[in-house]
C-alpha cells in the first residue's frame, strides 16, 4: 500500500519554500489516470489494451501525449523517479486510478520519498502564502492556458517578475520547449501542460530551479478572477481557513482531470 506522508498543501507549501529559500532545486509532479496510461504502456498492459479501457487516451488531446508512444512512457517515467515531491490519487473505485498507479510502481519499483494526493495542486493555490511566496520571483511560466495566467497574476496578484510564457500543447511542443528553458533567467517554472508537465518540472529541477506541475490549478486562478474573486475567496477555503497552516487538515475530494 502507498501512503501519503504530506497530508496538507499547507504542509507541501512549507516544503516548497524551505526549497525556495535555500535555492534548492525542486520538482512537483502528480499523477493522474492519464499518466497511468502512458506509464503502463509495456509490459503491464499492451497500447491496445489501454485504448480499450479508455480509447480517448489515443489521442494527445486527453494528456497531452498519445499512445502508443514508448519513449514518451520512459521519459515520464525517469522525471517520476526523481522528482522532490510526487503526487498520486488514492482512489480504488476505478481501476485506472489507484490500483493502476499500484501496478505501475511495483513494477518500476517507484517509492516516492515524499507523496501525496494528485489534486493537492487545486488546494495549493487556494493559500495566500503561495502567493506571498512567489510574488517578486522569477518566474517562467510553460503550458496553453499560461498567457491568460500571466496577466492575471501581475494584475491581481502584483506578481512582479514573470520572465517569460512558453506554449506547450502536447509531446509534439516538449522538445521545443526544453530547448527554450535554459534561455530564461527564472527561479521557478509553473507548468499547466497534462502529462508533459511532469518532464517540464523535473527539467526546471535539472537546472537547479523549481518545477511545480500545478495543472487545472492554472484553471481555477484563472475562473476565480472571471468570478471577480482572489483563489482563496471560496467556501472551501473559508471553511478550513482556521487551522489549514496546521498541515493536518484531510485533503478533499476532488473532481477528475
Amino acid at each position: 500500500m502507498y501512503t501519503f506522508n504530506i497530508n496538507s498543501a499547507a504542509e507541501l507549501l512549507e516544503i516548497i519554500a524551505q526549497h525556495y529559500g535555500l535555492k534548492k532545486p525542486f520538482s512537483l509532479v502528480r499523477i493522474g489516470d492519464g499518466e497511468n496510461f502512458i506509464l503502463a504502456q509495456e509490459p503491464i498492459h499492451t497500447a491496445r489494451e489501454l485504448i480499450a479501457m479508455y480509447n480517448v487516451v489515443a489521442d494527445c488531446r486527453y494528456s497531452g501525449i498519445a499512445i502508443p508512444n514508448p519513449e514518451a512512457r520512459d521519459r515520464l517515467l525517469g522525471a517520476v523517479r526523481r522528482a522532490t515531491v510526487v503526487g498520486f490519487l488514492n482512489q480504488t473505485d476505478c481501476y485506472c486510478w489507484y490500483p493502476m498507479t499500484k501496478k505501475i510502481f511495483d513494477h518500476y519499483g517507484i517509492k516516492p520519498s515524499r507523496s501525496c494526493y494528485a489534486f493537492i495542486n487545486l488546494e495549493l493555490v487556494t493559500l495566500p502564502h503561495f502567493y506571498d511566496l512567489f510574488r517578486q520571483a522569477r518566474i517562467l511560466l510553460i503550458g496553453k492556458p499560461m498567457t491568460k495566467l500571466a496577466e492575471i497574476l501581475i494584475r491581481r496578484y502584483r506578481f512582479s517578475n514573470i520572465v517569460g510564457v512558453l506554449n506547450l500543447r502536447d509531446y509534439r511542443d516538449l522538445d521545443r520547449v526544453l530547448e527554450l528553458m535554459p534561455g530564461y533567467n527564472f527561479e521557478a517554472a509553473f507548468v499547466a501542460a497534462g502529462a508533459n508537465a511532469k518532464i517540464v518540472a523535473t527539467a526546471a529541477m535539472d537546472m537547479g530551479r523549481m518545477g511545480l506541475d500545478l495543472g487545472h490549478a492554472a484553471d481555477s486562478i484563472i475562473s476565480c478572477d472571471e468570478q471577480n474573486r482572489f483563489a482563496w475567496d471560496t467556501p472551501a477555503y473559508q471553511a478550513r481557513k482556521g487551522f489549514v497552516y496546521g498541515c493536518r487538515n484531510p485533503i478533499p475530494s476532488v473532481r477528475r482531470y
